[in-house]
């Protein structure tokens, strides 16, 4: 059996409505797509019936693995463990809701002949944001990312956003020392890869819808990943990356 060219990783907690779409469009995107392309849509931990609503999707995609957990534990755990379970040549991961749509991964792949990582930003003067988030929410966002910028990650303007490719070897070694399990993570990859691999990360922009049925707690989620900040900060002072095998 042919080696993937690309694992598409989706974390999923209570997807049972979103995921479908999602699948179905990028189901439209592979038959056009020459990419062997696996699927690994990550449970973490759901209380209604998305395990069941994408396995009965395998009749459609029968690429597609599904990797459930019993416990929620957070986007960046279950994105962890699709990352690691990959055996694509490239390793992407994006959002249930599709807020990036996977054809969008033609924008990144050109770059992977020269970087290690290439990540998807709303926040370029090129990037195309068909539905836009609210103005207290962005606002909260580019104070983040400057604080961001001067702390942990250099010359990153979009760290958040849930669409990100990485060649086989990156991911797997990146994802192998991620510890942070919660939104932060996306932060912790990008800063592993910079400061500990010194792998090239490329912005790329990309077209970005904001789903009105966004889990995002502006307010909670910005303490929680100002938490995480200081955090991953402290590893990569104290030397903790270097040390977690």
């Amino acid at each position: 059996m042919r080696t993937p060219d690309l694992s598409v990783i989706i974390p999923c907690y209570n997807e049972a409505k979103r995921l479908p779409a999602t699948l179905r469009d990028i189901a439209k995107y592979l038959i056009t797509s020459n990419l062997v392309v696996e699927i690994i849509m990550v449970d973490d931990g759901s209380k209604d019936n998305t395990v069941e609503v994408a396995t009965g999707m395998q009749k459609l995609l029968p690429m597609l693995r599904v990797l459930p957990f019993t416990k929620n534990q957070g986007k960046g755990h279950a994105v962890k463990h699709g990352m690691l379970a990959s055996t694509g040549k490239y390793a992407l991961f994006m959002d249930a809701d599709n807020s990036t749509p996977v054809r969008e991964v033609e924008k990144l792949l050109p770059y992977m002949s020269t970087h290690q990582v290439a990540i998807g930003s709303r926040h370029l003067h090129e990037s195309d944001v068909v539905i836009k988030q609210p103005l207290y929410r962005i606002i909260l966002s580019r104070l983040g990312n400057l604080l961001i910028q001067a702390l942990l990650i250099r010359g990153i303007r979009d760290t958040q956003c849930g669409f990100k490719l990485f060649t086989k070897a990156a991911a797997h070694n990146i994802f192998a020392k991620q510890r942070t399990t919660g939104f932060g993570f996306d932060m912790e990859v990008l800063a592993i890869a910079q400061s500990i691999f010194h792998y090239q990360i490329k912005e790329v922009p990309v077209s970005w819808y904001n789903s009105k049925d966004s889990r995002v707690r502006p307010i909670h989620d910005a303490w929680r990943t100002l938490n995480d900040l200081f955090r991953i900060k402290h590893n990569l002072v104290t030397g903790v990356y270097k040390k977690n095998k």
